[in-house]
């Protein structure tokens, strides 16, 4: 299994929050909260200036797919500028379109959108993956398969129908993939990380073993013969890509799997030491408890 899918696995994405549809005409400008989630929407008809906190205003058209993760307050405006108003959170009984502006009169702008949650375990590996802005254009490729995950986003919670939950869950993990899809294809002048590091080939290979097996006695040495590098370029390179030294990316997704494993399992300690590439759960319950501040048992039992 490739790096980004495991780690979209352990963000576990769930829990919809209200897709709407918000329609607009006229001069208008609407004034969103901060969120602490991943935010989507769709410019589905007609266009919109987005106002964003140290970035020019951006110009966004039919078409275009924007995600942020854990926003700040930030706007969407049409027509003249005029004082913005703050969008009201929709309550569950209430309808799933919401209408700003002059009635009548004006372009119209429709607007698909909401925002989701992740389980907070790895929450971290999320900040690390996206970026905290992304707006894919119309004219990219894989825009339309954003849009057709939103119109099944969209059907899916008109209707209440057995295993709507579990159906959700999986539309949203494939809505982010396709996200960071997008993300790799630009990740050549993209941010330290993991997507740069896949965007490298010689660090790919290095990243794709990694995970392969992660219960391997991985060295700076034997992670370098996977890039055909010599141990010091390769050290350099991957801290270059990925933003940390190689040994501390491991530990990290190490850390990462106990986490999960512990949260959503009730297996003996020693085989989640083993599975998350611990030599004994002496080992694991020390490292485990430098870095996340609990023993596993506590953190564990906590979580479930």
């Amino acid at each position: 299994m490739d790096p980004i899918t495991q780690i979209v696995e352990l963000l576990r994405p769930h829990a919809l929050h209200r897709c709407r549809q918000m329609h607009g005409s006229g001069n208008w400008a609407i004034r969103f909260p901060h969120k602490s989630n991943v935010v989507f929407g769709l410019i589905a008809v007609g266009s919109c200036y987005l106002d964003y906190p140290n970035l020019e205003p951006r110009y966004l058209r039919a078409g275009d797919f924007l995600v942020m993760n854990a926003p700040p307050s930030w706007i969407l405006r049409q027509g003249a500028r005029v004082a913005p108003v703050d969008f009201e959170p929709a309550d569950a009984a209430s309808t799933s379109v919401v209408s700003f502006g002059r009635s009548e009169g004006g372009d119209l702008t429709r607007i698909v959108g909401g925002y989701f949650s992740f389980d907070t375990a790895n929450a971290n590996l999320l900040a690390e993956l996206l970026a905290p802005i992304i707006i894919v254009q119309s004219s990219v490729d894989m825009a339309w398969r954003l849009r057709n995950i939103l119109d099944l986003i969209n059907d899916e919670v008109s209707v209440d129908r057995p295993g709507q939950q579990f159906v959700l869950d999986r539309l949203l993990q494939v809505l982010l993939l396709e996200t960071l899809r997008n993300q790799l294809g630009q990740a050549a002048m993209a941010r330290r990380g993991l997507l740069s590091g896949l965007a490298d080939p010689k660090i790919a290979a290095t990243l794709q073993a990694l995970h392969d097996d992660v219960r391997r006695n991985w060295t700076v040495e034997t992670l370098a013969e996977h890039a055909g590098m010599s141990r010091s370029a390769f050290a350099a390179r991957f801290r270059e890509r990925v933003g940390v030294p190689p040994v501390e990316y491991l530990r990290n997704w190490r850390l990462a799997l106990a986490k999960d494993a512990l949260s959503y399992s009730n297996r003996p300690l020693a085989d989640v030491a083993l599975a998350s590439g611990y030599a004994s759960t002496s080992a694991f319950s020390t490292a485990f408890s430098r870095s996340v501040g609990s023993p596993p048992r506590s953190y564990g039992a906590r979580r479930r």
